[in-house]
């Protein structure tokens, strides 16, 4: 029976490190993935979690745009990457995004320190 613990408990503490990791297992679920801190990213079959920016794995997002809410200065590095995706280009401390698969354009943050001083919006076409 003690055997039958450990294994459990070892099994459960896996199953948490790997959803706060990567979401791969109960992530997909949207509601589950919204309910852990992630964003649902049906395209990558998995939940984004916060850690993607450590982890380098935050991923590309066809519509960056949609989540600039999210974002507000004084906001760490980690987040805005977190919201907004990987952005295409990094040119000191300006970061740039698409405004969308269908848009030419793009937008831009200053991130100096470490912290979000600014974002711009997407021009209207």
């Amino acid at each position: 029976m003690r055997h039958l613990i450990i294994v459990g408990a070892a099994l459960a503490a896996i199953l948490i490190v790997e959803e706060a990791t990567q979401g791969w297992a109960l992530g997909q679920i949207p509601s589950t993935c919204r309910a852990m801190g992630g964003k649902p990213a049906p395209a990558a079959g998995r939940c984004i979690m916060p850690a993607c920016y450590w982890q380098g794995d935050c991923g590309h997002w066809a519509y960056p745009p949609q989540w600039l809410d999210r974002v507000k200065p004084g906001d760490h590095v980690s987040k805005v990457v977190f919201w907004l995706g990987e952005p295409l280009q990094r040119d000191g401390e300006h970061f740039s995004w698409s405004c969308g698969k269908a848009s030419t354009h793009s937008f831009r943050a200053v991130i100096r320190n470490q912290g979000l001083v600014s974002v711009e919006s997407c021009p209207l076409d």
